[in-house]
């Protein structure tokens, strides 16, 4: 049913859309839909570097590597996915299982793997059209890092979050510091053919190491692309780069995790930063699960999970999802969920919505390359759209408690709405408005064709066929009938 589905939404758009159904190669990063992997709880795929590892203790290696992500590449595409975006992979200190207590940048991790396994997850990911970055820490370092100790003017202080207290800081004010890293990065990509990186960094990196940063990966790999978490200054980057929305996180946390809630800070909060490519993520490894937030709130996850997942993936920006947010996985309390993935679990009907909206966005351009503008609300149902100089589409998503509908003008005349996910066709009223109606917590994405009225040749063909079938019953009963007498 799943492969079916997808099958009819591509016939849909052929018809729909003046875009070819071959997915074009772009360097724009907005098209990308990004998979977030922690290396040591996604897939055991090796007993080899299993030493020192302890499932029962939450701070300790579960046995998560690299070939465990390569034996779920096909997972991972099924879902629609076309970039995995790794946790570090460089050298930690005992208890760093997540990657972000570097003590030697220019080490692979015993953990996880070897270089050459990095190299054959990118090749094989490559094969498969699918990009892989990983995640650069320039916040912090280990306490373990030789810096401490031997170059101490490389050191800037302490720093503390969420992944420890007193936390060496590089000093970016350092040109040798800046050196070393930028080297790092390119060294990276040269050896295991990675496709750029998540840079993490805080209010205190300076704005110039961010393009300057980025720069240096596009001069070694044009098709690279970066994205910068943590930018939540909002000071501007270089175009190209992608800038995680922190602020944009926060209020879909709150408008979506229950029913009830209007979008419209959503749009508003979009607005205040259009000018910057943007990350959209509701969950990942450093925040709750969305899962758990929706369960707080009465809600229930899959309804709450479509909607949500509607808004990132219909919106031009960068949908950012984190490793089981497909089951979808709830560690039941309201901290970053670290456990190993629980890939052979979840809820079927979620992960083929997944795939219906990877294929909607896939092939329709104007999502990624359009300009957003809200339409309008009733209640806590919301209009928006989406447009360029050739193509128009239309997302409805109702997050009231009941039955919402919205009448509009917006559409020219002569129009109609195909829906992608329910099948809906709206066509004008006699004084030329559009009456769009969405039960409670649902949505709906349309392309916009010319109104051709009812379809009576398929209407003729379904009276045939229900015709031949009535005729075909009663032949059979009274033949039946015969035999009996």
């Amino acid at each position: 049913m799943r492969k079916i589905s997808i099958v009819l939404i591509s016939f849909i758009l052929l018809f729909t859309s003046g875009h070819s159904l071959i997915a074009q190669s772009s360097e724009n990063a907005r098209e990308e839909i990004v998979y977030y992997i922690m290396i040591d709880r996604f897939v055991n795929g090796s007993a080899d570097n299993d030493y020192d590892v302890n499932v029962e203790d939450e701070n300790a290696y579960h046995g998560g590597d690299i070939q465990g992500i390569i034996s779920k590449l096909n997972y991972i595409k099924e879902r629609g996915f076309t970039t995995i975006n790794l946790s570090p992979f460089m050298s930690n200190e005992a208890d760093g299982y997540h990657g972000f207590l570097i003590d030697d940048y220019r080490t692979m991790e015993n953990h996880f793997g070897t270089i050459e396994d990095v190299q054959a997850l990118v090749e094989k990911a490559h094969e498969m059209d699918l990009k892989v970055i990983t995640d650069f820490v320039v916040t912090h370092v280990s306490p373990e890092h030789s810096w401490v100790t031997e170059q101490e003017n490389w050191i800037a202080g302490e720093t503390s979050n969420r992944w420890g207290e007193q936390l060496p800081v590089p000093n970016l004010e350092n040109e040798n510091v800046r050196q070393y890293l930028l080297e790092t990065a390119i060294d990276w990509m040269e050896k295991t053919g990675i496709d750029g990186y998540r840079l993490h960094v805080n209010h205190d990196t300076p704005t110039d190491f961010i393009d300057q940063f980025s720069e240096q990966i596009q001069s070694q790999k044009p098709n690279s692309y970066l994205m910068v978490d943590g930018n939540d200054h909002g000071a501007p980057v270089s175009e190209g780069i992608i800038t995680l929305d922190d602020r944009l996180y926060e209020q879909m946390t709150e408008v979506l995790s229950s029913a009830g809630h209007s979008l419209e800070p959503l749009f508003e909060q979009w607005q205040t930063s259009t000018d910057q490519m943007k990350g959209i993520y509701i969950d990942d490894h450093q925040t709750p699960r969305f899962t758990r937030e929706a369960v707080n709130q009465e809600g229930n996850p899959i309804t709450r999970w479509k909607l949500a997942l509607t808004f990132m993936y219909m919106t031009p920006g960068t949908p950012i999802v984190y490793q089981g947010s497909e089951i979808p996985m709830d560690n039941g309390t309201s901290t970053p969920d670290h456990r190993m993935a629980q890939l052979n679990s979840g809820d079927d009907d979620l992960k083929q919505y997944y795939e219906k909206l990877a294929t909607i966005r896939e092939q329709l351009p104007v999502i990624t390359e359009g300009e957003l503008q809200y339409i309008d609300s009733n209640g806590a149902m919301s209009l928006f759209k989406l447009s360029n100089d050739d193509e128009m589409v239309y997302v409805a998503i109702n997050n009231d408690e009941e039955t919402k509908t919205i009448t509009t003008k917006d559409i020219e005349t002569g129009m109609q709405l195909n829906g992608l996910l329910q099948d809906n066709i709206v066509r004008a009223h006699e004084d030329g408005e559009f009456h769009i109606a969405l039960d409670r917590e649902t949505a709906e994405i349309f392309t916009v064709s010319g109104d051709t009225g009812l379809n009576w040749w398929f209407i003729s063909f379904v009276v045939i066929v229900l015709g031949g079938f009535v005729v075909g019953v009663n032949y059979l009963s009274i033949k039946n009938k015969r035999k009996e007498q």
